[in-house]
């Protein structure tokens, strides 16, 4: 068997708790946010269907539950370079597979523990192979979610 070639960076993220911390936070946390401000200054009735606290219940249980998983995953994953290949792997296919609940920011978590797990953060060994693919497409992710979020905040604030 012959050695892998050490891999480059060329973009580096921040480190992990930084990445991971900012997806949340912009993703779950800035939408709350919005809702609980929504509930105060509205006077439209926030138990309403898909209102501001089903919006709440759904956002916070989905995001929540995806750090839970991300970093739980993560934190077992780059113990050793073997099981971080896979985890990258595993949090990316969570990642995609969740993209149908981009509004709770599972997708853009799930896909920034993909790319910590695959090396692409500050202090972080970078991995090859399909491992950096996946870690690439994680953080590819993980910044969509991110502008979406922030999209979407902005044009509801707007009408």
């Amino acid at each position: 068997m012959s050695t892998p070639a050490a891999t480059t960076r060329t973009v580096q993220l921040p480190s992990a708790s930084v990445l991971v911390g900012c997806v949340y936070a912009v993703c779950v946390l800035a939408e709350l946010v919005i809702f609980t401000g929504q509930i105060i200054v509205s006077d439209k009735d926030p138990h309403r269907s898909q209102g501001p606290i089903d919006s709440i219940v759904s956002v916070s249980t989905f995001g929540t539950a995806a750090l839970v998983i991300g970093v739980g995953l993560g934190v077992w994953a780059v113990r050793t370079a073997e099981r971080a290949r896979i985890g990258s792997m595993v949090l990316v296919a969570l990642s995609v597979l969740t993209i149908i609940f981009f509004w709770s920011g599972a997708p853009g978590i799930l896909g920034a523990c993909a790319a910590w797990c695959a090396g692409l953060t500050r202090g972080a060994r970078p991995l090859g192979g399909a491992a950096r693919v996946a870690g690439i497409v994680g953080a590819f992710i993980a910044l969509l979610n991110v502008v979406l979020t922030i999209g979407g905040l902005v044009s509801s604030a707007l009408s």
